[in-house]
């Protein structure tokens, strides 16, 4: 799998293609309703299209923002990782390439993304909106802090890294496909999309490879880590989208998020984490008692 994902790469990377040019049009909007956690709410409701308009911007800044933060934060430190020969199982030199040409994809996605970002802030007249860090990458950094010896650190980073780059696909889906979008937001998204179609496969490979040079101990603090950071990508960012929301000035933003915050911060039914639990169950974390209670814990199994 390795051999055959690096040796296509010079073929099928949209690094390789030629680069989307930007166009805007003013007659559709830049993000989906349908991705709003708040769309139902009377408060929405009752908005004027402007300021719906400036809601769904800010939506899709926000997704540009959550890619470029799991692009540089967390798939790429756990790339470099693996160049620098710390990971077990993960040496050889087709996975080396492999990782290589991964990080030149994630780099390029980071481009077209803040390329997009651009062009809606002039647009828009959104320049001044700044998107703090997301909780997914929270998440994972006060993990990593609570880590004694450095491959734990390492290991939670991989993990996240792999959850990430196996349920992005899905989170590009909606808006790749949509024709109610800007055509420029629904290009930037299928081409991004074109490529993470190649690297969940590829990830999972390499999990595999990892997690058989595993020690007994190793394993087990795999196997405990590995739910977490599903339940983490499905966290709906609301601390998120009520800073948006307060610097365009939405009116009773702190009580429209507050009712999103009684339906819970995660919503697991976004994500098909099934994947997961079939990787878990392939490379044999699932065996033992206390790494089906970890699963169990987050949710993921009964």
């Amino acid at each position: 799998m390795l051999e055959r994902l690096a040796t296509s790469w010079p073929r099928r990377a949209y690094v390789k293609k030629q680069e989307l040019e930007p166009f805007f049009e003013s007659d559709k909007e830049d993000f989906l309703e349908s991705l709003l956690p708040f769309r139902h709410l009377p408060q929405y409701q009752a908005c004027s299209p402007e300021l719906r308009s400036r809601v769904l911007s800010c939506g899709w800044l926000m997704y540009n923002a959550k890619t470029v933060q799991i692009e540089t934060e967390i798939v790429n430190p756990a790339c470099l990782d693996i160049i620098k020969g710390a990971m077990p199982g993960l040496r050889s030199a087709d996975s080396q390439k492999a990782v290589c040409e991964t990080m030149v994809d994630e780099v390029y996605h980071v481009h077209l993304v803040e390329q997009a970002s651009r062009l809606t802030r002039g647009r828009r007249g959104l320049d001044g909106i700044v998107i703090p860090r997301f909780n997914l990458v929270r998440h994972m950094q006060e993990r990593l802090q609570g880590c004694s010896e450095p491959w734990q650190g390492r290991m939670i980073q991989f993990a996240t890294a792999v959850v990430s780059e196996i349920f992005i696909s899905d989170y590009l889906h909606l808006l790749s496909e949509s024709q109610e979008i800007q055509s420029f937001n629904r290009m930037t998204v299928a081409a991004h999309r074109h490529d993470e179609m190649v690297h969940s496969p590829l990830f999972k490979s390499l999990a595999q490879l990892f997690s058989h040079e595993l020690t007994e101990q190793q394993r087990a603090v795999f196997a405990d880590v590995l739910p977490e950071p599903v339940v983490w990508f499905a966290d709906r960012e609301l601390d998120i989208w009520l800073s948006l929301l307060r610097q365009i000035g939405f009116p009773q933003a702190e009580e429209m998020i507050q009712e999103c915050r009684s339906a819970g911060a995660a919503d697991l039914t976004t994500l098909d984490y099934s994947q997961i639990v079939t990787l878990a169950e392939e490379i044999g974390l699932l065996d033992s008692a206390a790494a089906r209670d970890s699963f169990s814990r987050q949710g993921l199994i009964a």
